[in-house]
Order: structure tokens, then C-alpha cells, then sequence
């Protein structure tokens, strides 16, 4: 300790102020590596978490005020969705309604086949083949009654064929699907 302090005592009054801040900006350089800047970046970080939740806090506090909305809205169609009865009874129910609306709408049925259900991730999809001879007119009120029925009822596909020159009727091939909850 002697010696280094005699090495202090040897300089000059300007070398030992030159010393002395070479040892302040090495402390200090220190201090800002290994202390300030992880310090630093830990903050940031933080402040990205806390950015990042409040935002996620604001779009759940905009679902929870909607809440009740969905809700409401749910309730109004579940009724259109969930099974009232078997698969049987359900392909029943369509063919039936399908059967009630076209010859509602004018259209002369030609063949109605169930084609099998497909199973989706949270419902099932319950599909008829038909083949039907119409009118422009009768197939477009067929399948806007279709649409305004009290179930979810689609066309998927429609594939109109004319008769020849001059007839006024037309064959179609129908898809028709209902969609309802597998629950």
C-alpha cells in the first residue's frame, strides 16, 4: 500500500488528476456495463410486458362489455342450430321441410336423396341430393324460402340443365345442407 501510494506521491499534481479520472471512468464504465445497462434492458423489457398486457387487458374488457350482446344474439339463433332429436330424425325433419317448401314454391321432385353426414369439429352437416324440374322463377322462390326458413338451411350447389330449345322448364341438381351443433 506504501508503494502505490508513494507511486501517487512521485507524480505531478496534473498526472495525479489525470490518475485519478482514468480510475473514475473506469469505475464508471464498469458501473454503466455491468450494472446501469442490464438494469436498463430489464426495464425496457418490462415496460414491452406491461405494453403488451394492457393492450390484451383492453380487447378482453371490449369482449366482456359485449358480454351480454353475444349472449342475447346467441340465444336468438341456438334454437336454429341445436339437435332436437337422432341423426334419423333429423334427416326426417329436413326432407320433410325441403319436400313442404318446393312444393310450395312450384317445383316437381324428381329424386330426394340424404347423402351422409358429415362430422365437423363443433357441429355436423346434414346433406341432401335433389333432383327437381322447374321454372327460372319457381327454383329462385324455392330457394329464397329455403333461406327464410326457420332453420339453417343452404343451397350449396346448384346445377340447372335446360330441357331443349324452347322450354321454359329447367332440371336442376340441388345440395342442399343444414348445419347443426354435434352436442
Amino acid at each position: 500500500m506504501q508503494k502505490e501510494m508513494l507511486f501517487l506521491t512521485n507524480l505531478s499534481r496534473r498526472e495525479r488528476l489525470l490518475v485519478y479520472l482514468a480510475a473514475a471512468a473506469i469505475c464508471l464504465s464498469l458501473i454503466f456495463n455491468f450494472v446501469l445497462k442490464p438494469v436498463g434492458a430489464k426495464w425496457a423489457k418490462l415496460n414491452r410486458q406491461i405494453l403488451n398486457k394492457e393492450i390484451e387487458l383492453k380487447r378482453n374488457i371490449k369482449y366482456i362489455s359485449q358480454r351480454n350482446k353475444i349472449a342475447n344474439i346467441y340465444q336468438k339463433y341456438s334454437g336454429y342450430i341445436k339437435k332436437a332429436g337422432a341423426d334419423e330424425e333429423e334427416i326426417t325433419a329436413l326432407l320433410n321441410a325441403v319436400e313442404k317448401i318446393a312444393t310450395k314454391s312450384g317445383i316437381r321432385i324428381a329424386n330426394i336423396q340424404p347423402k351422409p353426414m358429415k362430422d365437423m369439429q363443433f357441429c355436423r352437416k346434414y346433406i341432401l341430393e335433389l333432383n327437381c324440374l322447374a321454372t327460372m322463377e319457381d327454383y329462385i322462390g324455392f330457394i329464397y324460402n329455403l333461406q327464410k326458413s326457420g332453420q339453417l338451411i343452404r343451397v350449396e350447389r346448384l346445377k340447372l340443365t335446360s330441357q331443349g330449345r324452347g322450354e321454359s322448364l329447367l332440371k336442376a341438381r340441388l345440395f342442399i345442407t343444414k348445419v347443426l351443433t354435434s352436442d
